[in-house]
């Protein structure tokens, strides 16, 4: 079967009618989350810049109030300390109401001190870089670090810093969501990528179909009948959930001037969300299970490990 992202391939560029049309879409009312009050935890790594960047971007937009502190163990850090004051200026310049989380010296983990912080000022979104206090290089392949991978399991939404940015708030316009037949979280994915989205911006959804399922096909109906079977059905965008939830987001997005593209991708997640991320600054959006011996948390690690863009893991 041919990937369906090449030319020839068929890619759905459905209307929010041609969806809601389906006798079996289920209706969704996508309601929006609250988002006033944002975390942003830096550990002096090149990518606190733009942790701080897109901070002021999303608290200026939503009138939210930021909490920004430096994480790690020991002393107090001076030249941590340092980018933390310079900040201050970034933020009250854009009109936004800063607050400097106040730090002691600790022996705790970074993660436990982050999650700490943010049930105190009660966090509607944690943003950190990523790997925290590590180095990829020294991890091991499919790792993304002991503090990452606590914060993943612990707290949701999570918005990752990957590499920096001249200018981060461009990250927030085009946004890449990837949606997972699997994946129960994937409402409340499509809900933050509408929250957060910048003006005039545009939601690409992706619907991969991987080959582990194409295997299951074969291995129920046999491999001559799995080869004709429908890219659209494979992916669920056939299913009442999902058709409902991709409608809604459309509808969402044409009335508020957004553009909304749906593509359904056959092949190895990840490549294929690397793969249409990439030679476009974009923010990814994806939702994934808690529990770190599931696929969806798996690939989301791996996500997060090859991209270069923001992550957002709901």
């Amino acid at each position: 079967m041919a990937d369906s992202m090449k030319p020839e391939d068929r890619e759905l560029r459905t209307a929010i009618n041609d969806f809601e049309a389906a006798l079996s879409a289920k209706k969704f009312d996508l309601a929006l989350p609250e988002l006033n009050v944002i975390l942003v935890a830096i550990d002096g790594s090149n990518q606190s810049e733009m942790a701080i960047g897109i901070a002021v971007e999303l608290a200026r937009r939503m009138a939210a109030t930021v909490h920004i502190a430096g994480v790690y163990k020991g002393a107090p850090d001076a030249s941590l300390d340092a980018v933390l004051n310079a900040s201050v200026s970034r933020f009250t310049d854009a009109n936004v109401n800063v607050l400097m989380a106040p730090r002691q010296p600790s022996d705790s983990p970074p993660y436990i001190q982050i999650l700490q912080l943010a049930q105190s000022v009660d966090a509607d979104l944690l943003v950190v870089p990523a790997p925290f206090l590590e180095d990829f290089a020294e991890l091991g392949s499919d790792s993304i670090g002991v503090n990452l991978d606590k914060l993943m399991t612990q707290a949701r939404p999570l918005l990752v810093i990957r590499e920096p940015r001249d200018e981060p708030a461009d990250s927030l316009k085009p946004l890449l969501l990837a949606l997972s037949v699997h994946v129960q979280e994937n409402p409340q994915a499509a809900a933050w990528a509408l929250r957060i989205i910048g003006d005039s911006g545009t939601i690409r959804i992706v619907a991969v179909v991987e080959d582990e399922v194409l295997e299951a096909a074969a291995d129920l109906i046999g491999e001559h009948d799995a080869a004709d079977l429908d890219l659209d059905q494979l992916a669920g965008i056939n299913r009442p959930e999902t058709a409902g939830l991709i409608a809604a987001l459309h509808r969402e997005a044409q009335q508020r001037g957004l553009g909304c593209r749906v593509s359904v991708r056959q092949g190895d997640l990840v490549h294929r969300v690397i793969e249409l991320a990439e030679g476009e600054q974009r923010l990814i959006v994806t939702g994934c299970d808690q529990d770190p011996s599931s696929s969806s948390y798996r690939n989301v690690q791996a996500i997060i490990r090859r991209a270069k863009d923001p992550v957002l893991v709901v």
